[in-house]
C-alpha cells in the first residue's frame, strides 16, 4: 500500500474515531453508503455498466436506468437480496444454531 494512501486512510479512521459513538442515524448513513458501494463494485467486477450513481437509483428509488439491460438492473436487485438474506440468516441464527 503505498503511503499517501495509508495517510488518507489513518486521518479518516482518526476523524472517526473522534466522532464516536456514532449517533444511529449516523451509522445507517454509513451501512447503507458501504452497501451501496459493496453491491456496485461487486456488479462492476462481473461486468456490470451501471455507475455509483445509476446503482443507487436502483436500488433507493427502483429507478430503471435507460440504454441499460434489464439483466443489469436485476443484479443490483439481487445482490441486496442476498446481503438481507444472509443478514436476516445470521440474526435468526439459522446458520449457526450453537454460537
Amino acid at each position: 500500500m503505498n503511503q499517501k494512501l495509508f495517510q488518507s486512510i489513518e486521518g479518516k479512521k482518526k476523524e472517526l474515531d473522534r466522532l464516536r459513538p456514532l449517533s444511529k442515524s449516523i451509522l445507517e448513513k454509513l451501512r447503507e453508503q458501504f452497501f451501496l458501494e459493496w453491491t456496485y463494485n461487486s456488479n462492476a467486477i462481473e461486468g456490470n455498466t451501471l455507475s455509483l450513481h445509476e446503482t443507487d437509483l436502483v436500488l433507493r428509488q427502483g429507478i430503471t436506468i435507460g440504454n441499460k439491460s434489464l439483466r443489469e438492473h436485476f443484479e443490483v436487485l439481487n445482490h441486496k437480496e442476498g446481503i438481507d438474506f444472509i443478514e436476516n440468516t445470521i440474526k435468526k441464527k439459522k446458520i449457526f444454531p450453537s454460537i
